[in-house]
């Protein structure tokens, strides 16, 4: 027979060995592309700010800069998108570190903490978006990291949790809702120390974004809002995202459901939990809520289920309550519950492997990458907007990264973003562009159609995915 304390010192050694298998199979499965135009955005944006230029004022960004700041390392190390796809991996790392912590802080069952730390590390959605560069992870983990601070409780901690409120509204504008939970928690249940954090978060978040407006001459706040207000909005775009966060979730979804079940128990026989519970458990309550409202967006153009991603901790501490839940009643409907929900789930994450950790286009990109490569030696100049096409360490192109963001100023109606393209159309119509690769139905093609007409000819059309297009001059033909 097991000892209790024996088996409270193995469970964070089976976390640790889940741990290991997650960054064994992050690194095998590192993607070399890039997968979708938010990432190749974010990835943009971080080379413009360590090549020197300033977010806001030189070109349109339409989040806060806090993941672009982190970024910007990222490029001068070089060897393409590799650092940044590391850099994700070890955020959702400490991630599943930091939900282990607070699950057993609500908890007070080390089995229970240990499955909700390592149900998060292999969350399917978390897992599909893990190669790319979205600030949602960065998100993600400033809550987290707020949440358990504010369990902590000394001043101290109550401090730092208010340091990464600021950070958090730094990140992106999801993060507000998470910040109106933490400040209701300090105010009803620290309210001695609720002062600290609401000083250092609110009046931390309004100086910093006043530096910034101050910094970039009135472009911070007018680019974020301005481009929030000017999206479009459609209810199909809702339903469809609620589809895809089922379609990919369900496996934590389904043992929540349980979970919140346990969890209601448990408010009612909180002398068997360790204590504070009600604070703990409306810290857990909120952060559902708040993911609930961040959800509330998904009508918004663009927007998609990488917004579920804050919220998915929350759900995976619920879906580890209510498996370890059903187990420790020991009868065999509970069991054979969690059974069917083992030979469902776990096939459901191995099946799909292409689609989690080794989702990657990069053979897609390859058919593009070549044609590009058989017409200029060195690969540049070519414009690639949103430049998806990034591959075996480093980028087709980044010398007109910039154009990506123009488009986004062209989109929503800013016709001056027309002459910052001035400098592009005197490279096409001089033909110094060796060849020009753009993305189907990108609004540069429609303003450099001219110069194009003149000078370019359509090469090649790719039938993989990405969609693009290569131009190439009038005078080449291709090799063959």
């Amino acid at each position: 027979m097991v000892s209790r304390s024996r088996l409270s010192r193995l469970y964070p050694s089976v976390f640790i060995l889940f741990a290991v298998v997650f960054l064994t199979l992050g690194f095998l499965g590192i993607d070399h592309s890039c997968l979708d135009s938010a990432d190749s955005a974010y990835l943009i944006t971080s080379r413009a700010l360590a090549d020197g230029q300033m977010p806001y004022r030189d070109f349109l960004v339409a989040h806060p800069p806090l993941l672009f700041v982190l970024g910007a390392p990222l490029a001068w190390l070089g060897d393409g998108v590799v650092p940044f796809r590391v850099f994700i991996l070890l955020l959702m790392l400490v991630m599943g570190v930091v939900v282990w912590r607070i699950a057993f802080k609500i908890t007070a069952n080390d089995k229970l903490a240990m499955f909700a730390g390592a149900i998060t590390l292999f969350a399917p959605l978390g897992l599909f978006f893990s190669k790319t560069f979205l600030n949602d992870y960065l998100v993600s983990l400033i809550t987290v990291l707020m949440i358990l601070l504010l369990m902590g409780g000394s001043r101290r901690a109550i401090a730092a949790a208010g340091v990464l409120g600021i950070l958090g509204t730094l990140t992106k504008l999801t993060f507000l809702p998470f910040l109106v939970v933490c400040v209701a928690y300090v105010l009803v249940f620290r309210r001695r120390q609720a002062w600290i954090f609401t000083a250092i978060a609110l009046g931390g978040a309004v100086a910093a974004a006043a530096a910034l407006q101050l910094v970039t001459n009135g472009g911070y706040l007018s680019d974020i809002l301005g481009s929030q207000a000017s999206k479009g909005f459609s209810l199909s775009n809702l339903l469809g995202g609620l589809h895809r966060i089922w379609l990919l979730d369900w496996p934590l979804i389904v043992p929540a459901w349980a979970g919140a079940w346990f969890a209601g128990r448990a408010l009612l026989r909180h002398e068997q939990l360790g204590g504070q519970l009600k604070g703990r458990l409306f810290l857990l309550v909120g952060w559902l809520a708040a993911g609930v409202v961040v959800l509330g967006t998904l009508p918004a153009e663009g927007h998609d289920t990488n917004l579920f991603l804050v919220a998915e901790p929350a759900v995976a501490v619920l879906a580890a309550w209510g498996l370890v839940g059903l187990a420790e009643r020991r009868t065999v409907v509970p069991i054979a519950l969690v059974v069917l929900w083992l030979l469902a789930a776990v096939p459901a994450l191995v099946d799909k492997s292409s689609d989690f950790f080794f989702r990657s286009n990069a053979t897609d990109v390859a058919a593009i990458v070549a044609e590009a490569q058989n017409r200029t030696s060195d690969c540049q100049p070519v414009i690639i907007p949103g430049c998806y096409a990034l591959e075996s360490g480093h980028p087709v192109t980044m010398d007109f990264y910039d154009q990506f963001l123009w488009e986004e100023k062209y989109r929503r109606g800013n016709e001056d973003a027309l002459a910052m393209f001035e400098g592009l159309r005197q490279e096409v119509a001089a033909e110094k562009s060796a060849v020009i690769l753009f993305g189907d139905r990108q609004p540069s093609i429609d303003i450099l159609e001219p110069q194009l007409d003149d000078h370019y000819q359509v090469d090649f059309n790719s039938e993989a995915w990405p969609p693009m297009t290569l131009w190439v001059p009038r005078e080449t033909r291709a090799p063959g």
